[in-house]
């Protein structure tokens, strides 16, 4: 089961608005800018969209969904690395059982002309 990424907290959503009305009120970023800003950090549910709602001023950086990435990934290269090694031991048994007179050789799809 996929573990539940962190979600942010009230408390966090109240600072990164604090800071921003206060970047705002010292002329770093523009009001219009401060107000669209604050209303995606109100929107935000996890840190790291947080961090983008604010301009890096809270939240994380840092996703926190790369364990189920790198899970899905690691199944994916498995599930490819199984399925070229079931091809192989597929084909090396055919040319076995053709090469030993289990299962006859398939005709030539061409005809030979000298016949």
């Amino acid at each position: 089961m996929a573990k539940r990424p962190a979600m942010v907290n009230l408390a966090d959503v109240h600072q990164a608005v604090r800071e921003l009305e206060a970047a705002a009120a010292t002329g770093d970023i523009s009001p219009t800018e401060a107000s669209s800003r604050i209303n995606a950090a109100k929107r935000a549910l996890t840190p790291r969209e947080l961090w983008k709602a604010s301009g890096g001023r809270a939240g994380a950086n840092k996703r926190s969904d790369w364990p189920d990435i790198r899970k899905t990934v690691l199944a994916i290269i498995l599930l490819l690395i199984l399925v070229a090694v079931g091809v192989w031991i597929a084909t090396y048994f055919a040319g076995v059982a053709v090469d030993t007179g289990i299962v006859p050789e398939p005709p030539p799809s061409v005809p030979d002309p000298t016949q």
